[in-house]
């Protein structure tokens, strides 16, 4: 018996002495360098910056067609190299989707009376306060003749004559260098219910 004792104790000892000989192998050596970590670099997304936005002002445009389905705006004679700054202003066929700062104007301005066109600096200014007067451009100041209104009937007038408006003269359009655009003249008149048609103006954005 007592050797069977001896026997058991004998091979539960190999078996334990084999186990910690087991685990001493698979247990990683404390002076083996670690793996290095690998980490993912995150590049940050570039946003493109927003284009500007052309804030150029705005068109003055008579309500009415008129004789041009496209309407009338107020504009300067000539074009780009052949611009006329010192003739009078005249209404011409509105220029959507062509080069057209020589008819655009600040809107902001407006709200404060001045008719300024951005693109030179200059403001509308009537010749006189007085009925057939034209309509030109001068640099801008506080001036009575370049101070104006657009009435609650939209009426386009001077704020110290409200009784003068911004009128297109009557007749059909002319020739204004080709045969898509026409023009007529712009000056003062007397506001009159019979010439709301000639005489009520809208601001609109250029396309």
């Amino acid at each position: 018996m007592n050797a069977q004792i001896k026997k058991f104790v004998a091979i539960l000892s190999a078996i334990v002495v084999m186990s910690l000989f087991v685990a001493a192998c698979s247990t990683p050596s404390v002076d083996q360098p670690a793996s290095p970590v690998v980490t993912q670099q995150i590049v940050p997304m570039e946003v493109a910056e927003p284009e500007p936005v052309d804030d150029q002002g705005v068109f003055l445009r008579i309500i009415g067609p008129l004789d041009e389905e496209r309407g009338y705006c107020l504009d300067i004679p000539g074009h780009l190299s052949g611009m006329r700054l010192e003739t009078p202003m005249q209404a011409h066929t509105c220029k959507h989707g062509i080069w057209n700062l020589d008819g655009r104007f600040d809107s902001a301005a407006l709200v404060n009376g001045q008719v300024r066109m951005p693109e030179y600096e200059l403001c509308l200014q009537a010749e006189s306060a007085s009925a057939g007067a034209s309509l030109g451009l001068a640099d801008c100041g506080d001036a009575e003749t370049q101070t104006w209104m657009l009435q609650d009937s939209s009426e386009f007038a001077l704020a110290a004559s409200q009784q003068l408006c911004v009128t297109i003269e009557e007749g059909p359009g002319i020739d204004a260098g080709g045969p898509q655009y026409v023009r007529r003249g712009v000056r003062l008149e007397t506001c009159s219910p019979q010439a709301s048609d000639n005489q009520r103006w809208t601001t609109t954005a250029p396309q």
